[in-house]
């Protein structure tokens, strides 16, 4: 498994982090191509549809690139990024439904900071090297 596995990574998180990738990029491409299926779409928002489409694409690309790389670094700027998209969606959350329940939300945020954790204990370690 070393041939997909950064340095310092558990295989765990790099499951992880090419399944939220391969969703991410799937949800992202998609709602651009039909902004309609955007999680949570709500009529005459199509404009918040396509960049809610946008982040899910971009990060879900920076996951699969850190992967790709076997860096460490990608990991913990990929997760960072996904955990900060999660608290913006569980504030979001709180004004009305976005499609996704809060404790769904949640536990996403929870285990991208877990995911983000191990990432820069990785990066400390290499660099500490």
């Amino acid at each position: 498994m070393d041939i997909i596995r950064a340095k310092g990574i558990p295989i765990w998180i790099t499951i992880i982090a090419v399944l939220f990738g391969a969703m991410g990029t799937f949800l992202g491409i998609n709602g651009l191509i039909n902004p309609d299926t955007a999680v949570g779409f709500i009529e005459g928002a199509d404009v918040l549809a396509l960049s809610w489409a946008g982040r899910n694409l971009g990060l879900g690309i920076v996951l699969l690139v850190a992967v790709f790389t076997r860096s460490a670094a990608g990991y913990a700027v990929a997760f960072g990024g996904a955990m900060f998209r999660e608290v913006g969606d569980i504030f979001a959350q709180t004004v009305g439904d976005t499609g996704f329940g809060f404790a769904t939300l949640a536990v996403l945020a929870i285990l991208e900071l877990v995911c983000f954790g191990f990432a820069m204990r990785a990066v400390l370690a290499q660099r500490d090297a």
